[in-house]
């Protein structure tokens, strides 16, 4: 099987929505509206199409999809920009054949390579952990609303950095 990586174009925009979609429709948690957040992250001015990652399989279909959208991470002295890790997403017959490792190990890449620290996800810390990603509240980030703290990670993408963000996370309007 071979599986090939890229960032999106734009002629990509209208499949990858549709790999959404159908990635998440047998998915008990979530409201199945990933693919409409995805649309409209896209006309943000804070888009960067660098930070959103594609798979296609050999015919070119595009089977999986990651994207990162810039958040800030607010405290009483400070403000620092991080990236939100949403949605990551492979189609059913696709998963579990680390795909999405793929994927998000990609979009690392990339995020670092613009200079970006930190990255965190809302979702299963039993996957999430596994790439390497901690709970958030161990280092001081947390979200403005209820969660079980497990679930919300971060992964800082310096082994070192000068100043570790701490503070709450605030979302895009889109995420409302």
């Amino acid at each position: 099987m071979q599986i090939y990586l890229s960032t999106i174009t734009e002629n990509d925009y209208e499949e990858s929505l549709e790999t959404i979609e159908r990635s998440f429709e047998s998915v008990e948690y979530g409201n199945h509206e990933e693919h409409k957040l995805v649309a409209q992250l896209r006309r943000l001015p804070e888009y960067h199409y660098e930070l959103e990652v594609v798979a296609k399989d050999h015919k070119g279909s595009i089977i999986g999809h990651v994207m990162l959208s810039e958040v800030k991470i607010d405290n009483e002295d400070d403000s620092y920009i991080a990236l939100l890790l949403a949605p990551l997403s492979v189609i059913p017959e696709y998963q579990h054949q680390g795909i999405g490792k793929a994927l998000v190990q990609a979009v690392e890449e990339r995020a670092k390579t613009l200079d970006y620290t930190t990255i965190v996800v809302l979702g299963d810390p039993n996957y999430y952990n596994s790439l390497g990603y901690e709970t958030a509240a161990n280092h001081g980030i947390t979200v403005p609303f209820k969660i079980a703290p497990q679930d919300f990670m971060v992964k800082f993408l310096w082994e070192h950095l000068e100043i570790y963000p701490k503070g709450e996370v605030v979302f895009p309007v889109s995420f409302n």
